[in-house]
């Protein structure tokens, strides 16, 4: 290589910079072979050699003969050659003979340190064979014969390895369709690939999956531009290192989907334009990203007008100072979620939402303004919006929302039944100018117009959530009242069907007054059903009866009690086991067994005679002796009023008495009827007492 001319190309480091920016003096930076027959094509790059200085032709290898296939030509002779005739060869061949060795003519070639390069013109493609490890002054090289042939394709046939920047390595081709061999290229040393396939509108397809970026910190620009690329895999980038992903995708407008869900976003700091039109983009997975570092989202996805939705739910804004235009222009979008959005650092939220024509629904209540110095036209163009809710840090004066028809406030309501309040029904224009952030942070539904239908009692009360129709100009209208627990009807409105009216909002009331509270009789009152009676039995041993049976009678499942009775000369042997229980449907027998004592006389006297009925053979019927019940009963059926108590009546005094004669007979007598006396004075004194504790 003429060292020179490798000097001149090398001893500098330009920036990055478009194609018709470039000198065109590549030609001169390497052995450059050729034939006196020159292409249309690699012609046009020569034109452009004005600029060339004069170390370049000064330096230039002497011309070689017009037959040569190896000589090396100046810049000066390839420019005098290019409009004359083209000198035959002093060899005759056959037509196939003398088409390979013309198409082997044409080959324009450079050797860059250990890779060679080759461009066929006749099949617009570039061909990089040989090792190549690279600097910034290689890739110069190395990029500018790329662009200055402008090939169709690009064939890596032998390893590439890149180290550092691959900054703008295969940008501004405008007439590159496809690659071959992207296999072959070694990234895992490359730092940046800024812009590295920019602004190639040809481009169909890109085989990246060999690709490692795990050293990556720098993707601004890498697919801008690339307008025909509809298919992208991105599966294996490793972008957990990458800081800045600026227009990354800026432009690429035949892709219809992205799934970018293995992207690691956790030190991303721009996002800025990353997917600024890519307007045929129906699918676009970001579900992974963190953008907790994030500071710069203006125009991410200005421009996406196909997609219809896309989720945003979790991302961290936390740090943002810039929203300007992030959703713009998505014009098919009708729902975007913001509502956790923390803005408390932005300033610019220029043109958020401009041009949404198809959302629905938008809810920035959580936003913070205090900061924000621009959001102009933030809301203009939202045509299909219905429901907006609005938090007390909304600075909506210069926002512009022009949205036509009414706002009307939710209140207490829902978006389908808002409570509607009169006060609170603005145009587009009177919400800027009206809303007032301490008083009338609110959700807001929108109508062109709409019949809204209150239920209230006659002190303007609601009483059911107000219904709400709409319909077009003129077209018809019904509405009905509902049924109330507790009201009755009082007024059914004039307006209870009618038309509707463009850009306004009727009230239709019903009235309603409480209904009268009727009392309803007892339903089936419960009536106690008779039992069958209980009779208790008083014996000895052998089945004798010490004293007369008592028979106690109740209703079903009242409780019972009997009595232990003590006899002269006798003890009670056996208590019966149901001496206490509850009435029931069957007849029952309460039997208490005596036995005699060992010392006392043969006949038997009882010592509670008080209580005897006057006739001892006939059994006596009680059916109002319940007192109370034991512990052990339950308390269902063991109350003051259904237990029963064995009445003794006085009668049964004499059937246990031995007969007595004379003297003991009278003061017997004597004694029998001064206790009953006895007793009659005590019951008439306790009926007195009782009576007059009653009154």
């Amino acid at each position: 290589m003429n060292k020179n001319k490798e000097k001149l190309l090398l001893g500098a480091r330009p920036q990055i910079a478009k194609a018709d920016q470039l000198a065109a003096s590549h030609l001169a930076a390497s052995n450059v072979t050729k034939s006196n027959k020159i292409s249309p094509k690699p012609a046009e790059p020569a034109a452009n050699q004005q600029s060339s200085t004069p170390a370049d032709t000064s330096s230039s290898v002497p011309a070689a003969s017009p037959v040569s296939n190896s000589s090396t030509t100046d810049n000066n002779e390839t420019a005098s050659n290019a409009n004359q005739p083209d000198v035959p060869s002093a060899t005759t061949h056959d037509e196939n003979e003398q088409q390979k060795i013309a198409t082997k003519d044409n080959l324009i070639s450079s050797d860059i340190n250990d890779a060679h390069l080759t461009y066929d013109p006749d099949q617009e493609v570039v061909t990089i064979s040989g090792s190549l490890t690279t600097n910034d002054d290689v890739l110069i090289a190395l990029s500018r014969f790329l662009r200055n042939n402008n090939p169709k394709k690009i064939v890596i046939a032998g390893p590439l390895a890149i180290k550092g920047a691959a900054a703008g390595l295969f940008n501004d081709i405008s007439n590159l369709e496809e690659f071959e061999g992207l296999s072959n290229l070694d990234t895992s040393q490359v730092t940046s690939m800024n812009s590295m396939f920019a602004n190639e509108p040809k481009l169909k397809s890109l085989d990246l999956s060999n690709f490692n970026t795990s050293n990556v910190t720098d993707m601004r620009y890498l697919f801008e531009s690339c307008y025909s690329l509809k298919n992208l895999d991105l599966s294996s980038f490793d972008t957990a290192n990458v800081k800045d992903m600026n227009t990354m995708f800026y432009l690429c407008s035949s892709l219809t989907n992205l799934n970018l869900n293995n992207f690691d976003t956790k030190n991303v700091e721009n996002m800025s334009n990353m997917f600024f039109s890519c307007s045929n983009l129906t699918s676009l997975n970001i579900n992974s990203f963190n953008t907790s570092k994030v500071t710069d989202f203006s125009g991410m996805f200005s421009g996406c007008e196909s997609l219809t939705q896309l989720d945003v739910s979790h991302f961290n804004t936390s740090n943002v100072t810039n929203m300007n235009g992030m959703f713009s222009s998505c014009s098919n979008l009708t729902k975007i979620d913001v509502s956790h959005f923390n803005t408390d650092k932005v300033t610019n939220m220029f043109q958020m939402f401009f041009g949404d024509n198809s959302l629905t629904s938008l809810d920035i209540s959580n936003f913070n303004m205090d900061s924000v110095t621009n959001s102009a036209v933030m809301l203009i163009g939202l045509n299909s919006l219905n429901y907006l809710k609005l938090g007390a840090k909304n600075s909506l004066a210069n926002t512009s929302l022009n949205t036509p028809g009414i706002w009307v406030n939710v209140g207490n309501g829902t978006a389908e039944h808002p409570q509607a309040l009169k006060d609170k029904r603005w145009t587009s224009r009177q919400l800027l100018t009206n809303y007032n952030l301490a008083k009338d942070a609110d959700a807001y539904v929108r109508y062109n117009a709409a019949v809204i239908t209150h239920y209230q009692d006659q002190d303007g009360n609601q009483l059911a959530p107000n219904d709400v129709q709409t319909g077009g100009l003129n077209t018809k209208y019904t509405t009905t009242p509902k049924d109330i627990t507790g009201y009755t009807l009082a007024e059914t409105p004039a307006n209870a069907s009618g038309s509707f009216a463009n850009k306004t909002i009727t009230d239709v009331v019903y009235l309603y007054k409480k209904a009268p509270i009727t009392t309803k009789p007892p339903v089936n009152p419960i009536i106690p059903s008779k039992a069958a009676n209980i009779v208790v039995h008083y014996q000895d041993e052998s089945g004798n009866p010490l004293t007369s049976d008592i028979v106690l009678s109740g209703n079903l499942s009242d409780g019972y009690i009997t009595d232990i009775k003590e006899f002269n000369g006798y003890h009670l042997k056996s208590r019966p086991t149901n001496a206490t229980g509850f009435f029931s449907t069957q007849a029952q027998d309460v039997t208490y067994i005596y036995a005699k004592d060992s010392n006392s006389p043969s006949e038997n006297v009882p010592i509670n005679n008080n209580h005897q009925d006057k006739n001892p053979t006939k059994p006596q019927t009680t059916n109002h002796l319940r007192p109370q019940a034991p512990q052990s009963l339950s308390k269902r059926h063991l109350t003051n009023n259904h237990i029963a108590r064995p009445k003794i009546t006085a009668g049964n005094l004499s059937s246990n008495k031995l007969p007595q004669t004379g003297k003991n007979q009278t003061q017997s007598l004597l004694t029998v009827l001064a206790g009953l006396l006895s007793a009659t004075f005590a019951a008439i004194s306790g009926w007195f007492i009782h009576k007059h504790r009653e009154n």
